[in-house]
C-alpha cells in the first residue's frame, strides 16, 4: 500500500484559477508538487477552470484496486467520486450517510452521468422498479438490503464509493457494506474525514492507495477558550448564561456562526434565553411556550426537531437568512451547512481518565463546517472549556490520533448485531459461517465463547437447523431484523398488551427518547403519563427501556393537548417512510404465521403508526394532508359526540357530512383542550373543513400505504392500476 500526505503548503485559488498539489510519500523527505490539471482535460462537464491539489493528487496516484481518502470538509469528494469511477466500467453505487446528502450527490453527479437512479428507501415506487443507471446514489441501508437479498444490480456493481466511512465508527451497517464489497471483490473508494487508525481500515480494506490531506480548502484558525472567561450575563442555567455571553461576544455581524453544543437540553435553555432577551427565535416547536413572536433571528438545529422545521432552518441558514445557529453533533454528520465561524462547547471530564463531550472524533466532524470556500479566506473555531484546561483539550485531540481505529460493533458489543450477523454467516457459508465473520474487521475482537452462545441461542429459539437457516431465520435476513427484537415482538403478543406495544420492537431503528423533554412541563404531563404506564403494567421493564411509553403517549394523541407541539418531534416526524417499512414486515410476518390479522388490521397499524392515532380511529389518517394534530382533533370530536369511528376505505364525504354541525365543538375542544386563542381556533377549523372539502371525493386510505400494500399483494403491476382499481382487486 502506497500512502501519500497532501501537503498544508499545497495552494488553490478559484479567481484567478491557480496552484499547486504539494505532497510526499510515507518514507519519504522528499517533497513533490504537480500542477493543477485543467477540467476541460478531464471532462468539460466539470463546473470549475481547475482540479484542486486533492483532486489532481488522486487522479495522478490512483490506478486501481481500494482506496481510501481522509481529507476534510469541503474537499471536492464528489468529483473524487468521478474520477474513481472512470477507472471501471458497468455499474458504480455512491453511498451516504443520510438521505439528504444522497439527494445533493445525486445532482451533483448527475453532470457526468445520462442516468442515475436514487435509492433511500424514501420513495415506494423506487423500490419497485429495476435498476437502469450506470450509477446508484444511495444510503448505506439501501445498498445493504439490496446485498442480503441478492438484488439483480448489485450482482453487476464494479465499484463502491463509501462517503464519510469514518461513520464506520458509530454505525455498524458500514462494516457490513465494506464487508460485502471485499467479499464480492468489489472495488471501493473510501472518503473520510480526518479518522484515528485510518492506516488500519486502509490494511482492513487491502486499500492499494491511502491519501491523508493536511490540506484544507478554506485554511482554519482554532481558538480556545475557558467558559470562566464569559459573564453570567442573565439569571437562568449559569453555564448557559455564559454560553448566550459567549455567542454574542466571538460571532460577528458579517459572519454566520454556528455554536455546537454538547446537550440538546443545553441548546433549548439558550433558546430560552433568546425568547426572554427578545431576540426572534425560527423554531415553531419548542419545550416552552413563546409570548411574543419576533422576526426570527436565531435557531437550534437538532435531531428532536420535526423534520419539516429542520429542513427549513438548514435553507434559511445557507441563503443566510439566519445567522445565529445552535446545533448538536447531528448537523456535523451528513448535512452540507457551512459557517463563517464555529464555536464548540466543549464538557471535560475526569472518570477513570481524562475525556471530553464531545469526542474529539466530532471536535474535529464539527470544524468541518467552519469556511465558506471562494466567500472568506479563513475559517474560523473557537473551543470553549467547561471543567479542564486548554492544553489538555489541545493534549486529547492530539492523542485521538494514537488510538488505533475502532467501529461501531466493538464499541457497542450489540447482541442484535452479532446475532443478525451469525445468520447471514449460515446463509453465505453453512456450519462455516465464521469464514463469513472472518469477513468484518470488528469480529476478530469478539471471543469465540460469546460467538458460540449466541449460536446456541439461536439454535434454541429455532432460528437454525443444522448447517442452515430456518424459515424464522430466513424471514431476520430478509427484512433486516435482528432475532433479538423478533424474540421481543413474540412476547409480547403473547402478553396482554396495545397492538402498537406490541409491533415497538419491529421499529427497532427507533429510539423514541424524545417526546418526553417536550411534554414534561405540561399541565396534564403527570396524569397522560400514569395513563400510557398502565397500559403497560404487563410489559414490564422491557417497555420503558425501549420507550414504547413515550410511542404510545404519541399514538395516542395526548400530545394533542401540547400547544407547544405545533408538529411531532425529532423521530416522531419521519415515522411515514417508517411506516411502510413495517407494513412490509407485518406482511412477512403474518405469511410466516407469526402474526395473525386480516388485511384492515395491516393497515390501520401503518397508518396509526404514520400519523399518531390509535389503532381504532387510523382510518382519519385517510385524509390527504390531514397531519397528527388535526386528525386528533377530528378524533376528539367524534368521541365527543359518540359517534362511531368511521371506517377504512370510506368515502370522505360521510366524514364531512357527519362533522359539518360539529364545528363549534371543534372550535371549543381547540379552546379548552389545546388553549387555542378563538380566533386562531376559528381559522383551523376553517383550513381543517378545506382539507377536508378537497378530499370529498376520496376515500379514507393513504396513498403511499396504499400503493405499498398493493404491491405486495400484485407486485409491479400496481404501477399501472388506478387506485379504485387497487381498491377494488384488493377487495377492501
Amino acid at each position: 500500500m502506497q500512502i501519500i500526505y497532501l501537503l498544508p503548503e499545497s495552494q488553490f485559488s478559484i479567481n484567478p484559477p491557480s496552484g499547486k498539489a504539494v505532497f510526499r510519500r510515507e518514507g519519504e523527505n522528499q517533497r513533490r508538487s504537480l500542477e493543477l490539471i485543467p477540467s476541460r482535460e478531464i471532462d468539460p462537464n466539470i463546473p470549475y477552470p481547475l482540479l484542486n491539489p486533492l483532486q489532481t493528487l488522486f487522479y495522478h496516484t490512483y490506478e486501481k484496486g481500494n482506496a481510501i481518502v481522509s481529507a476534510p470538509t469541503s474537499a471536492g469528494k464528489s468529483l473524487l467520486s468521478y474520477l474513481f469511477f472512470k477507472k471501471f466500467k458497468g455499474r458504480k453505487a455512491y453511498t451516504a450517510p443520510t438521505k439528504a446528502l444522497v439527494y445533493e450527490k445525486a445532482v451533483e453527479l448527475r453532470r457526468f452521468y445520462k442516468r442515475v437512479d436514487v435509492r433511500t428507501g424514501d420513495r415506494v415506487v423506487e423500490n419497485f422498479k429495476e435498476v437502469s443507471g450506470e450509477l446508484v446514489v444511495c444510503t448505506y441501508e439501501s445498498l445493504v438490503q439490496a446485498f442480503r437479498n441478492s438484488a439483480r444490480w448489485v450482482k453487476e456493481l464494479s465499484a463502491v464509493v463509501v462517503d464519510e466511512v469514518h461513520q464506520i465508527k458509530k454505525r455498524w451497517v458500514v462494516e457490513e457494506l465494506l464487508a460485502y464489497c471485499l467479499k464480492e471483490g468489489i472495488s471501493i473508494l473510501g472518503l473520510s474525514a480526518t479518522i484515528p487508525g485510518v492506516e488500519e481500515l486502509a490494511l482492513w480494506t487491502s486499500s492499494q492507495l491511502l491519501i491523508k490531506s493536511q490540506w484544507r480548502p478554506v485554511p482554519l484558525e482554532r481558538f480556545y477558550h475557558s467558559l470562566r472567561e464569559f459573564m453570567e450575563v442573565c439569571e437562568e442555567d449559569k453555564v448557559a448564561c455564559k454560553l448566550w455571553d459567549a455567542l454574542w461576544k466571538l460571532s460577528k455581524p458579517d459572519e454566520k456562526t454556528i455554536l455546537f453544543v454538547p446537550q440538546k437540553k443545553l441548546g433549548w435553555k439558550l433558546l430560552e434565553i433568546a425568547a426572554k432577551e427578545k431576540v426572534g427565535i425560527f423554531n415553531q416547536t419548542l419545550p416552552f411556550e413563546v409570548d411574543e413572536e419576533r422576526p426570527p433571528e436565531i435557531a437550534f438545529h437538532n435531531a428532536d426537531v420535526p423534520k419539516e422545521e429542520r429542513e427549513a432552518i438548514e435553507k434559511e441558514f445557507r441563503e443566510g437568512n439566519l445567522r445565529l445557529l445552535i446545533a448538536t453533533q447531528t448537523l456535523a454528520y451528513g448535512v452540507n451547512l457551512p459557517a463563517d465561524r464555529v464555536l464548540i462547547m466543549v464538557r471535560v471530564f475526569k472518570n477513570r481518565k481524562w475525556m471530553c463531550i464531545p469526542d474529539e472524533l466530532d471536535i474535529l466532524q464539527m470544524e468541518g463546517r467552519a469556511g465558506r470556500l471562494g466567500l472568506k479566506e479563513k475559517g474560523y473555531s473557537h473551543l470553549i472549556i467547561h471543567g479542564g484546561s486548554s492544553s489538555l483539550v489541545e493534549d486529547l485531540i492530539a492523542k485521538t490520533f494514537s488510538q488505533g481505529f475502532k467501529t461501531a460493533i466493538q464499541e457497542e458489543k450489540n447482541i442484535d448485531v452479532l446475532s443478525f450477523f451469525i445468520l447471514l454467516g449460515y446463509l453465505y457459508e453453512g456450519f462455516n459461517y465464521q469464514r463469513f465473520l472472518e469477513k468484518f474487521y470488528s469480529f476478530s475482537q469478539v471471543s469465540k465463547r460469546t460467538i458460540e452462545n449466541v449460536e446456541r441461542f439461536l439454535r434454541q429459539r429455532a432460528y437454525l437447523e443444522r448447517n442452515s437457516l430456518t424459515p424464522k431465520g430466513l424471514l431476520c435476513v430478509r427484512s433486516g431484523l435482528p432475532p433479538t427484537k423478533l424474540e421481543e415482538f413474540l412476547r409480547r403478543q403473547y402478553i396482554s398488551l396495545p397492538t402498537l406495544a406490541v409491533i415497538r420492537p419491529l421499529l427497532y431503528t427507533k429510539r423514541f427518547d424524545t417526546l418526553y423533554d417536550f411534554v414534561e412541563k405540561g399541565e396534564s404531563f403527570e396524569e397522560d403519563d400514569h395513563y400510557v404506564r398502565g397500559m403497560l403494567v404487563s410489559c414490564g421493564q422491557n417497555c420503558f427501556e425501549d420507550n414504547t411509553h413515550q410511542f404510545l403517549f404519541y399514538t395516542e394523541g395526548l400530545t394533542f393537548k401540547y400547544p407547544n407541539l405545533r408538529h411531532p418531534p425529532g423521530e416522531f416526524s419521519y415515522l411515514g417512510t417508517d411506516a411502510l417499512h413495517l407494513l412490509k414486515l407485518l406482511w412477512e410476518l403474518r405469511k410466516s404465521g407469526f402474526l395473525h390479522g386480516d388485511d384492515q388490521k395491516l393497515l390501520s397499524i401503518a397508518h396509526s403508526v404514520k400519523f399518531g392515532l390509535s389503532e381504532d380511529w387510523a382510518s382519519l389518517a385517510g385524509v390527504k394532508g390531514i397531519g397528527h394534530l388535526r386528525a386528533n382533533l377530528l378524533k376528539r370530536t367524534l368521541k365527543r359526540e359518540g359517534l362511531k369511528p368511521p371506517a377504512l376505505f370510506e368515502e370522505t364525504a360521510h366524514l364531512l357530512e357527519k362533522l359539518k354541525p360539529l364545528k363549534e365543538l371543534m372550535v371549543e375542544i381547540l379552546i379548552t383542550e389545546r388553549k387555542v386563542e378563538k380566533p386562531r381556533a376559528l381559522e383551523e377549523v376553517k383550513r381543517l373543513f378545506k382539507i377536508l372539502e378537497n378530499n370529498a371525493k376520496g376515500r379514507l386510505i393513504d396513498d403511499r400505504i396504499l400503493l405499498m400494500y398493493g404491491f405486495l399483494h400484485f407486485g409491479v403491476d400496481v404501477l399501472r392500476m388506478k387506485k379504485e382499481e387497487i381498491i377494488k382487486e384488493l377487495g377492501l
